[in-house]
């Protein structure tokens, strides 16, 4: 038998290797954990050379990401270079640096399967290639795993202890406190007068007055520097900032955890008793107005700035169009991150088409209760249940849509391109084996983590509206003697009369309207694009402030942009 070349019996294993650190604290110094553990797999890498393993130049770092969620940037990269082929092996630090999450890890292993790659985590060496290293795999993953819920559950358990006690769990101290160094609330000598002639002006003073007299005597929110550098704080005191103040109940010394009034180890800037008097007045003159079963989408919907979107319109004497509008948050004023508006009709309209679509994708259904690891007969009785949930939906009236989104939907965002629905995959499978009676609420018990899932919902719509006091860009008329020319005025109203004639028979084709129009079909749909002149041709026409070369023939005969500024340059008002 003639020799096979050694390239041959030890093909080259091209390997890739992946760090991740769950903090970003660190990351900008020149050694930290992510140099630390690529130097360590490096390191192995090298003592494999007789292997011919080789480590690819691509580097997959995830620095500041959980490893309870497979939403990070470098994984994806990694991932995808795996589908195309480009790697053979992943060298990790350890296990866990890949996934604490056992569902997530799992698939991940098919993936590598699949396209036949391998895995190694170079301080837990084992083989994966039988059924005693999988074994033992899962086994250090299932740990990995129970110590990230493990640590949560400590930080939720000792927050909720120290509440318990009337102690401040931290965060920015409200207007009127500053920390301790042992991180205990204190009266701020400067700003606790503030907060007292607040509370004892507000029951017979408006909160705008109140808001205009703290600007004028130059009073503002107390200044501090972030961990990261940053200065923040100095802000004015408008009238939401008072509104918001008045109804913390830590000024009056407690804190409510979980509905449960605790007494704070503070020193209260009111009493009781006229902290009370302060919600009684301030409910009689800003009454709840919004009314979250008409408009179910309220505390749901975020913009991609992450700022919650509250109501606006569809009340009061003007009844403006009803829209959500994202909050002015103190950290977007800064003139650059500006608030961001939809229509509610339109949006709500296109959440409810949108899950009910999903509930009839077999597909993406499947991948979604998938996501929970239930893999039994189970999955096909619920996916088969998917067609009648989507018409149950359809029956559905507001009230009920209110308490299934809030259950089925903790959140939804909304940026220029789409629509974003996050479906909780836990409730999703009690929906779909809801037998119907009653309202669909939240499920009184919590998930474990590992089932507390999201499924993305993707609805590409170009929602977001321009500000109800947007101005087109219509200069007045400079001239008082310009006369217009009454034939380009009467193409302009013809126009208007065709558009909203073929809006009104939409049933028709451009052929039947045109022919009841006695008008050909060319000349019909010329004479339609003319609506689409920019706000101030359109105005010069009317007033008569238009070029003199300017005619009808240049309207329906000539070329027609889209563009405002391309109908400027080419009729001659530029």
């Amino acid at each position: 038998m003639p020799f096979e070349p050694r390239e041959t019996l030890n093909p080259q294993m091209r390997c890739a290797i992946y760090t991740r650190k769950s903090t970003s604290a660190g990351l900008d110094l020149q050694i930290n954990s992510l140099e630390t553990q690529r130097e360590v797999c490096s390191a192995y890498l090298m003592c494999q050379s007789h292997r011919n393993w080789v480590e690819l130049p691509q580097r997959y770092d995830d620095g500041g990401f959980s490893g309870g969620s497979l939403e990070r940037p470098a994984l994806k990269r990694l991932i995808g270079d795996i589908e195309a082929g480009r790697i053979d092996m992943v060298i990790v630090y350890k296990i866990d640096r890949l996934s604490r999450s056992l569902s997530d890890f799992i698939r991940l292993i098919d993936t590598l399967d699949k396209y036949g790659a391998s895995f190694v985590s170079v301080t837990q060496t084992f083989d994966t290639s039988d059924s005693m290293g999988r074994l033992v795999l899962n086994i250090l993953l299932t740990f990995a795993q129970f110590e990230r819920e493990l640590a949560s559950d400590r930080t939720r358990d000792k927050k909720a202890a120290l509440m318990r006690r009337g102690l401040y769990v931290g965060g920015t101290p409200p207007f009127g406190f500053t920390l301790s160094k042992g991180g205990r609330l204190l009266a701020d000598p400067e700003r606790a007068p503030l907060v007292r002639e607040m509370f004892d002006r507000f029951p017979t003073t408006p909160a705008n007055q109140l808001a205009r007299e703290f600007r004028e005597r130059g009073c503002t929110t107390r200044k501090f520097t972030t961990k990261s550098g940053r200065e923040r704080g100095g802000w004015p005191i408008y009238t939401s900032r008072i509104l918001n103040m008045l109804r913390n109940p830590i000024y009056a010394g407690y804190i409510v955890h979980r509905g449960e009034w605790i007494r704070a180890e503070i020193e209260p800037l009111t009493s009781r008793e006229q902290w009370d008097l302060v919600q009684q007045v301030r409910q009689t003159r800003f009454p709840a107005r919004r009314d979250p079963v008409r408009n179910f989408l309220l505390g749901i919907l975020h913009d991609e700035q992450g700022r919650r979107m509250r109501i606006h319109g569809g009340t009061g004497r003007s009844r403006a169009e009803r829209c959500y509008k994202s909050e002015y948050a103190s950290w977007s004023r800064d003139g650059i991150t500006r608030r961001v508006m939809v229509g509610a009709d339109r949006t709500e309209q296109l959440a409810v088409s949108a899950l009910g679509a999903f509930l009839v994708d077999r597909v993406e259904l499947k991948d979604a209760v998938l996501s929970l690891g239930l893999y039994s007969e189970e999955i096909g009785r619920l996916l088969r249940m998917g067609h009648r949930a989507a018409k149950r939906l359809r029956r559905m009236d507001q009230p009920a849509l209110r308490a299934l989104l809030s259950a089925l939907v903790p959140r939804a965002e909304v940026n220029t391109a789409e629509l974003r629905l996050y479906v909780s995959c836990h409730e999703l499978t009690r929906f779909l084996g809801w037998d119907g009676v009653g309202l669909f609420e939240k499920s009184s018990v919590k998930p474990s983590r590992s089932a507390d899932k999201v499924h993305v919902i993707h609805a590409p719509a170009f929602l977001i509206c321009g500000h109800p006091r947007f101005a087109l860009p219509v200069d007045p008329c400079p001239s008082q003697g310009a006369a217009p020319k009454p034939w380009l005025v009467d193409l302009l109203n013809k126009a208007a009369e065709l558009r909203a004639f073929m809006l009104s028979n939409r049933s028709q084709t451009l052929s039947q309207l045109a022919r009841e129009k006695r008008i050909g079909p060319s000349t019909f749909a010329r004479m339609l694009r003319i609506n689409y002149l920019a706000p101030d041709i359109q105005a010069a026409i009317v007033d008569g402030t238009q070029p003199d070369h300017l005619t009808c023939w240049h309207l329906l005969k000539g070329a027609m942009p889209l563009d405002w500024e391309q109908q400027r340059r080419l009729f001659g008002f530029v």
